[in-house]
């Protein structure tokens, strides 16, 4: 037969004992009464604290929204040909705005538009600005690319090439155009192989219609890119090494 198990025995001292958790919430309220000024201190620091962040996410908020405007304006003269006036009110929000995310933008789309009224020189500019303050992504393959079209504008083709380079070297829209303008540059300087090899890389992922007939133009067809010899499996038979 199975013994029973042993009965616990609780003593009735045992339950006028205080268990560890009333000790311990005792002695922090004995420490607080002792310590009241202290208490009142970290109280209001960490009240003050809270009232400080919750001021700062809200003009960080309404200052986000004014920028966000104001490029919306900028933005709008720069789609209706307003040049001048678009350049003036994007270095205005890149000035008076620069930790928003509108007024990083600014100064990219401030090269845009300088671009377009012929400042190629003030335009570089603006996108070495924009670079400066941009470590990688899309955008920072768009200033590149908008770099290398300024710079070689202004005849300095050396600068150019570099910026079309480093864009080309990147995944994104504007790579195709990047290269090609590595190529052109290559072409012009008399550096027929360097722009040759481009255009056959380039033609390689082109889809474009008329950017594969310009390619056709400028790469022998023995030196095209078979993509039928490449998709089509061999022959049975064939003898593949």
């Amino acid at each position: 037969m199975a013994q029973h198990a042993k009965r616990l025995k609780i003593r009735r001292k045992d339950l006028r004992q205080p268990d560890e958790f009333e000790t311990l919430t005792g002695q922090v309220l004995s420490w607080a009464e002792d310590n009241r000024g202290i208490v009142v201190g970290v109280a209001a620091a960490l009240v003050a604290l809270a009232l400080v962040m919750i001021v700062m996410g809200r003009v960080r908020a309404t200052r986000n929204e004014t920028a966000s405007g104001l490029f919306r304006t900028a933005h709008e003269a720069f789609a209706a040909s307003k040049y001048p006036e678009a350049a003036e009110g994007f270095a205005g929000l890149a000035r008076d705005y620069p930790s928003t995310p509108f007024g990083r933008l600014a100064t990219l789309y401030r090269g845009h538009a300088l671009a377009r009224q012929g400042d190629a020189t003030g335009a570089a500019v603006a996108y070495a600005d924009f670079l400066a303050a941009t470590s990688d992504g899309y955008l920072r393959q768009e200033a590149l690319a908008a770099l290398g079209r300024t710079r070689e504008a202004t005849g300095d083709s050396a600068g150019a090439l570099e910026a079309y380079k480093e864009a080309g070297e990147m995944d994104g829209p504007f790579r195709t155009d990047a290269l090609l303008g590595a190529a052109r540059l290559h072409e012009a300087a008399g550096r027929a192989s360097e722009a040759r090899e481009i255009y056959v890389r380039v033609m390689k992922d082109a889809t474009d219609p008329e950017v594969r007939a310009f390619l056709a133009s400028k790469v022998p067809a023995a030196e095209a890119p078979d993509e039928k010899a490449e998709g089509t499996p061999p022959a049975a038979g064939a003898d593949v090494r």
